[in-house]
């Protein structure tokens, strides 16, 4: 599953970006929304909160070239709480946002193991890539060795083949029903049909297949064991691993139930996780339609009236504004989108401005070869991604 913005994947391949006046527009708002005494927080809700992610990457960017400095750095001097949090995460590029969260997790006392397992999994290869490299710019380690310092038992087994074990683009050609059986035999005989379990192994088989082959595997493995793999890593994993593994079959299979359930917990029980909501927020906007379906499904609620319930104040604002905001339209993909990336006057995001003119341009630095980036398609019974589909 794809949640990069457009310009965050140009910008890791080295593309000049491109900026729409609209873009320079808020970003004069903000800057005067933060002049004199005082600090105008309904500015800030309207003009930050209610732009598409792509929107708010471009703005990010743009007032980092104009200001040489951070847009973050400015919300953070302006505003506090979980309020001038969550304007600091929509200030930020997204893969940046995500390694903060990161490294916030790993600091201090203790780790967030739910927080880094959800960032981790169902990445595609070319995002996974975006975000390793951003991290290390960010805290200038490596990203699997500070993780690997930081957690310990099958915990980190599992966390260290997501960081450092590529999922296998998927081919209707090998990808087939005997290999389907094949794996599901492999998973099966390194857990349940054994004395112990070869983590290693089955922990490999999971994260390298891509969710078209998972799908089938899990069909074979109920045919042939009458157990599903979610049940397998139940007995065979415990703690952080299991519950690790389960959420990354859950985002790789159906991601829409398992993000909707990101949502609840956040919110369920006495108090409200902001740190993350704010974070499920910000990260899974673009597929937001469809987690509103599957949230709805599961809990039989709106999703939006659930968090209007639980928050208050301009935090409360500020969330509704992001929950609300457009999303980006379909991107092109191929030789449209070389095209259109080469005449004068288009956006970072590939949609032509209209009559909107641009307004200088952002060349990011070099990118390192990344590994290919994978599509991955709608869960059936929900809508296909409307602003982010594979490109």
């Amino acid at each position: 599953m794809q949640l990069y913005p457009p310009s965050a994947h140009d910008a890791f391949h080295g593309t000049g970006l491109r900026f729409p006046q609209l873009v320079d527009e808020a970003v004069q708002q903000i800057n005067g929304a933060c002049k004199g005494m005082g600090t105008d927080e309904k500015t800030l809700i309207t003009v930050l909160g209610s732009k598409s992610p792509e929107t708010r990457n471009l703005i990010a960017l743009r007032y980092q070239e104009l200001y040489q400095k951070p847009l973050k750095s400015l919300m953070k001097s302006e505003t506090s709480g979980d309020f001038g949090r969550l304007l600091r995460m929509i200030s930020t590029p997204l893969p940046e946002t995500e390694a903060q969260v990161l490294r916030d997790a790993t600091k201090g006392m203790g780790t967030t193991e739910s927080l880094i397992v959800q960032i981790l999994s169902g990445r595609t290869n070319e995002e996974m890539n975006i975000l390793k490299r951003t991290y290390f710019d960010l805290v200038g380690k490596d990203l699997a060795v500070t993780l690997s310092s930081e957690l310990s038992g099958d915990f980190r087994k599992v966390v260290m083949a997501m960081l450092q074990a590529p999922q296998v683009p998927f081919s209707p050609a090998v990808h087939n029903a005997a290999k389907a059986e094949e794996e599901a035999t492999a998973l099966y005989k390194a857990g349940q049909g054994r004395l112990g379990t070869n983590e290693e192994v089955f922990i490999g088989i999971l994260v390298k297949a891509p969710p078209e082959f998972l799908k089938m595997m899990d069909a074979v493995y109920v045919a042939k064991y009458s157990n599903n793999i979610a049940k397998a890593v139940d007995k065979e994993f415990s703690g952080d691993a299991k519950k690790s593994l389960n959420y990354m079959v859950k985002a790789v299979m159906d991601p829409f139930p398992a993000i909707a359930e990101v949502f609840e917990k956040t919110m369920k029980g006495f108090g409200t996780d902001e740190t993350g909501l704010s974070t499920a927020l910000v990260r899974y906007q673009s597929v937001l339609p469809q987690v509103k379906v599957a949230y709805k499904k599961i809990y039989h609620e709106e999703l939006r009236d659930r968090i209007s319930g639980e928050t208050s104040g301009d935090y409360k604002k500020l969330l509704l504004e992001v929950f609300d905001a457009p999303l980006d339209p379909p991107r092109a993909t191929g030789p449209q989108a070389a095209q259109r990336a080469a005449t004068p006057g288009a956006t970072a995001g590939g949609a032509m401005p209209g009559h909107l003119p641009t307004q200088g341009s952002y060349a990011a630095p070099a990118a390192s070869q990344p590994a290919p980036a994978q599509g991955y398609g709608a869960s059936a019974g929900y809508p296909a991604p409307g602003g982010q589909p594979p490109y």
